[in-house]
């Protein structure tokens, strides 16, 4: 008997080809085990295991037809048998060889219903598969996916690599590189599960599950790869369901389940890898050898008994002597000087995906995609732009979008007062710092808002807008600067660390009247932050109860509470909240003085607030008066979600750059000088039709928006479909852009300075 078994990877992220090959040792002490590679760095052709290699040429230069054909006249032979443990190798073989009763791959049909991220073949399992979705979609889609599951996010190839993705920015340069790497745009992101990880790996052949293991990870690497474990029998509810699939499959060959348990005790199906796993030999040291099982299903021949050593296993790294004939080549050194890591794919695998994709199209034209998500933007938005007459306007230049922004300021003054009760008073409150226009900030004093600053200057404007003193919120650690020179107090002070609680205080004792209401901004346990005051420590904590305890009677005492929910994410910044009336309640406890008023931020998208917080806001409210009983006043202070829609930036076409006739970038007047925050979420983007006027939402494509300046990220949008007539010129408007892009655009590149 003669058994082939590729993929002998031994690195770090290793293929199971060795692992295969020591249980079939075992299984046919006899057989004659080859080794095949495509690559001579692969470790694996080292190990003494094999009689013999066979090393390939790296897929980049592989001819697979006549390696195809190769294949096929040595599993002539009858006793010749071949395992694949590569899964686009397995892929690409079942795509041209097809079935064969000695080559032990699942076939394309059932490859089909493993295909990551839905995994169609795990329905009646007790799994559930991980909230996702493609990354064909728009932008603002995939964004609002990340912020939705709190940025703890996976990106995930088509075949292999995942990779955490914490932020926007990393999200648009790691899905460039992921689409490079593996020649197609069809990616997806993956909430990330809290948990252990666990599999099932089993043997099957034409529909027959031979045998099953269930493996629970002891020990991983860094990467999270399995370095010791323990394997036992699935339970009946996993093994029935799956012998069923089996059979429907009509699946020949290994595979492995990947799963994650969390603390709730669920299972959630990452994926189902079509092979035997890299641990497979750690099945066979506790007495179940799989792939002894599927040769001997294949060829008939009663295979040696595993002896079962140990129900745990335990990877260790021994140094073998280098097979005779093949040397290992030297290192090359690359033109930046570091050493390169030869890492998963030394045979140039991701080339392979390239061909793949290439010969799938040609031989089993794809069916025509869904059509993706149409680009598409609030009403409102055309319609306030319209009315800027925009062909007067000299641009860049930042536009408001009145009738957009009246509804946002509307719609939260009717919310917080239906939210109001005769014992609890909502108000909603305006951040002068998200965005001081004049004309924002007269729409927040007309809608009945609080103003909330974080300097002197701040409260001037606002006084200078309408607002009284006694209806501004101090916040920031800053409050006093430039000078004071108020006389009258404010509605709130919220001190953001101790010494300024302590000079408040002493203030305070000392006969002045600051303000109705003297606080002190929560900075909880699970908090990373640089504002506020750490209620973590206990000498802390002790230090600020003396101080409110000392503080005249007649001062109300206010606790506040802010972090930007579009970092952390929706979930994160309700369980702070909780974490906080549970702090405020703490304060009072050991006061001996009621909360009487909470003012809580949270920096959100405005997708999030109107979605998440607005319905909400009932339940949000009664719990703080649960934990504070004595609250007066709940004040809502929603940054950037009343403000960031409520503006675009105009902006003309300098430029048009075009490959063979078709715009590949454009070269605009605007720039990251007016779009300080461009790379940090997607903004959305109208054109209008030079023809018939009309604004129309650009799409997600290929091409990028290019700024003015003479700097490398000066990109106003990276990834645009451009129209194929678009022309220099032409206007656009990029949305999303009245909060922090236009309180913190710089002036960069006009030739002036900037003030100071």
């Amino acid at each position: 008997m003669k058994i082939y078994i590729s993929g002998l990877y031994s690195g770090p992220n290793p293929s199971s080809g060795v692992g295969v090959a020591s249980s079939l040792r075992l299984a046919y002490p006899d057989a004659t085990l080859i080794g095949v590679d495509y690559s001579s760095r692969s470790s694996g052709i080292h190990a003494p295991v094999f009689d013999d290699v066979w090393i390939q040429q790296p897929w980049a230069r592989l001819n697979l037809d006549a390696y195809a054909t190769s294949i096929r006249d040595r599993l002539e032979q009858e006793d010749a048998y071949w395992i694949s443990c590569l899964d686009l190798e397995i892929l690409w073989m079942a795509q041209v060889l097809g079935p064969h009763p000695r080559l032990l791959i699942p076939s394309v049909e059932a490859l089909d219903q493993i295909a990551k991220p839905a995994v169609p073949a795990h329905r009646g399992l007790p799994v559930g598969i991980p909230p996702f979705i493609s990354t064909t979609e728009e932008d603002w889609t995939l964004n609002s996916f990340c912020r939705r599951h709190g940025w703890k996010i996976w990106l995930k190839g088509p075949y292999y690599d995942a990779v955490q993705v914490n932020w926007w920015p990393s999200f648009l340069s790691l899905r460039t590189a992921f689409q490079t790497t593996w020649g197609t745009e069809k990616l997806f992101l993956q909430a990330h599960v809290r948990g252990l990880e666990e599999s099932v790996s089993f043997s099957a052949y034409q529909g027959r599950l031979l045998d099953a293991v269930h493996m629970v990870k002891r020990d991983i690497t860094p990467e999270g790869k399995t370095w010791g474990g323990r394997i036992d029998d699935p339970v009946p509810e996993f093994l029935n369901p799956l012998r069923a699939i089996v059979k429907e499959l009509n699946w020949s060959g290994g595979a492995e389940l990947e799963m994650i348990r969390n603390p709730a005790g669920e299972l959630w199906l990452m994926e189902i890898n079509p092979r035997f796993p890299a641990w497979i030999h750690g099945a066979t040291i506790a007495g179940r050898n799989l792939a002894g099982r599927l040769v001997e299903a294949a060829s008939g021949i009663a295979m040696s008994e595993a002896v079962p050593q140990s129900n745990e296993f335990a990877r260790i790294v021994l140094e073998m002597p280098v097979r005779a004939g093949y040397p290992i080549p030297p290192l090359q050194e690359p033109m930046n000087g570091s050493q390169h890591h030869s890492g998963k794919y030394p045979s140039g695998m991701p080339m392979l995906a390239h061909r793949l994709q290439a010969l799938r199209s040609r031989s089993v034209p794809e069916p025509i995609p869904p059509t993706p998500t149409a680009a598409t933007v609030p009403a409102s938005f055309i319609k306030d732009i319209l009315g800027a007459d925009l062909d007067r306007v000299e641009t860049p230049s930042r536009i408001l979008l009145p009738s957009t922004a009246a509804h946002s300021f509307a719609q939260l003054a009717e919310a917080a007062r239906a939210a109001s009760s005769p014992a609890c008073e909502v108000r909603a409150a305006y951040s002068i710092k998200t965005n001081p226009d004049e004309r924002l900030i007269k729409m927040a004093y007309d809608a009945g808002f609080l103003a909330e600053a974080i300097s002197e200057l701040e409260v001037g404007k606002a006084l200078e807008v309408g607002f009284l003193p006694e209806q501004v919120i101090l916040n920031g650690p800053a409050k006093a600067w430039p000078s004071q020179d108020r006389s009258q107090p404010v509605h709130a002070i919220f001190c953001d660390s101790l010494d300024e609680l302590r000079q408040v205080v002493q203030r305070a004792l000392g006969g002045e009247e600051l303000a109705e209401i003297i606080g002190v901004r929560l900075r909880g346990p699970q908090l990373i932050s640089r504002f506020g005051i750490p209620v973590v420590s206990r000498e802390i904590f002790y230090d600020m109860i003396g101080l409110l305890r000392a503080l005249p009677r007649h001062f109300r005492i206010g606790c506040h509470f802010h972090i930007a929910s579009s970092n952390f994410g929706i979930g994160q910044w309700w369980r702070l909240y909780d974490s906080s009336l549970r702090c405020a309640k703490a304060i009072e406890s050991c006061t001996d003085r009621a909360v009487e008023c909470v003012d809580i931020g949270g920096g959100w998208f405005p997708d999030d607030f109107e979605n998440d917080l607005m319905p909400k806001l009932g339940d949000a409210i009664r719990q703080a008066r649960e934990a504070l009983p004595s609250l007066r006043t709940f004040v809502l202070e929603p940054g950037r979600a009343m403000v960031q829609h409520s503006m675009a930036v105009a902006m003309r076409v300098l430029e048009v750059r075009k490959f063979q006739g078709v715009p590949q970038d454009i070269v605009v007047d605007g720039s990251i000088a007016e779009l300080p925050l461009a790379w940090q979420f997607p903004h959305r983007i109208l054109q209008r039709d030079r023809k018939s006027g009309e604004w129309q939402p650009m799409a997600r494509g290929p091409a990028r928006i290019l700024g003015r300046l003479c700097m490398e990220d000066d990109i106003v949008a990276p990834n645009v479909q451009l129209r194929s007539d678009i022309e220099e010129g032409q206007l656009l408007a990029i949305c999303d852009a009245g909060a922090y892009e236009s309180s913190m655009a710089y002036t960069f590149g006009r030739g002036r300075s900037n003030g100071l």
